[in-house]
């Protein structure tokens, strides 16, 4: 019974850390899954088109290089990448930190999978995970949070993305999404191995 009272009081306080930002996604489960196109940290033309045609898209937003939770997520994803290309998945992960903040993340991940710098934040308002640093949007380490994406996005938009992932199936349909406006919470590699 204690137990139970201490998940509702953590479940109480997540609630009241980020009750600005939307809890649930802007796309549902079975919807179409927006067109990606970008230019990856390769200098190479990223077309979820193309992509989609071999397989599942695996897409997952992070916020940058600072984020210790995003440096851990992707570089499990590195770690486990050769299990999903086996199963003829593509990666593609989006942020909207500059390209030399990309570059610091692979060299922090060793990530080899494609990053493409968010430029404009289409692709996160396309899939409506982008959202504006304020102190009621991060409560937590605002001020650090703020300078940190200044620096890592190399302007003063103060926009992030909600770290999601979405999995896109071969009819161009989105067939999961995991959105979590708490930033520690991330998609496991192994239920993405589940599911695609």
């Amino acid at each position: 019974m204690k137990n139970f009272g201490i998940l509702i009081l953590m479940s109480f306080i997540s609630n009241i850390l980020f009750s600005q930002v939307s809890s649930s996604p802007k796309l549902k489960i079975g919807d179409d899954a927006p067109g990606i196109t970008g230019i990856d940290q390769t200098g190479y033309k990223i077309e979820s088109e193309k992509l989609i045609q071999q397989g599942a898209v695996v897409l997952i937003f992070y916020r940058g290089n600072w984020c210790p939770h995003c440096r851990r997520h992707l570089g499990n994803l590195q770690d486990s990448l050769n299990l999903l290309l086996e199963k003829g998945a593509s990666v593609v992960v989006v942020t909207p930190e500059a390209p030399e903040s990309i570059d610091k993340m692979v060299s922090k991940t060793g990530a080899t999978f494609s990053i493409i710098h968010d430029q404009g934040y289409k692709i996160m308002n396309k899939y409506g995970v982008s959202f504006t640093i304020s102190a009621s949007t991060v409560p937590r380490y605002f001020n650090s949070v703020l300078e940190k994406t200044r620096e890592a996005n190399q302007n003063e938009d103060d926009i992030l993305p909600i770290p999601a992932t979405f999995i896109i199936d071969k009819d161009k349909r989105i067939k999961y999404i995991h959105y979590n406006p708490d930033y520690r919470k991330r998609m496991s590699i192994a239920k993405i191995l589940r599911l695609i």
